[in-house]
């Protein structure tokens, strides 16, 4: 139970950078993994075993080779790019990247590039400090009621759909250990 002791800790206290804290230089593949790994890989849940890496080059050329973000230049890769990896790295988790991409485009379309990212990092630190809320049985049912325009609905419900995913598989994981020591008895 340490673990998840440990991402409540997190989570109460996460800030996620916002679009004028992503890098202003062109990162390099490798530099973009570490970047991206070290802000948002700490909102990610992980048991012993279960860990698998959030974000691996192979990825990112996927991203790029399926149209669902720009290709680097020379490369690098910039704030933009760094921007769109950290969005997809979270949303994939509970979206197919078709899906994802049209979301991505049509978001970014409605408010801008800028607005629209911090949106998305508003709205998963929201759901996870609701996810955290539940947890600890003082649900924020004031989150999950407040109006909210058609537009918005699809980011809010997916960086819910992440955060109840990251909790499902935690918990999921512990039953699974506590029936695996009970056979053992």
């Amino acid at each position: 139970m340490d673990d998840i002791k440990d991402w409540i800790t997190t989570i109460e206290s996460i800030k996620l950078p916002r679009w004028d804290d992503l890098p202003n230089i062109d990162l390099y593949v490798d530099q973009v993994i570490e970047y991206i790994t070290e802000q948002v890989g700490l909102i990610f849940i992980t048991s012993p075993g279960t860990f698998d890496k959030i974000l691996t080059a192979s990825m990112v050329n996927n991203y790029v080779k399926n149209s669902i973000m720009p290709a680097p230049i020379k490369k690098k890769y910039s704030k933009d790019h760094v921007a769109f990896i950290i969005a997809i790295t979270v949303l994939k988790q509970v979206s197919s990247l078709a899906s994802l991409s049209n979301g991505i485009r049509y978001i970014t379309n409605k408010f801008g590039k800028v607005e629209a990212f911090n949106l998305l990092i508003t709205y998963l630190e929201n759901s996870l400090r609701a996810m955290i809320a539940e947890i600890n049985g003082a649900p924020d049912v004031k989150y999950f009621q407040e109006p909210l325009e058609i537009d918005l609905l699809p980011l809010k419900t997916t960086t819910i759909a992440f955060a109840s995913k990251m909790m499902s598989e935690y918990l999921l994981n512990q039953l699974k250990q506590t029936n695996g020591e009970k056979e053992k008895k």
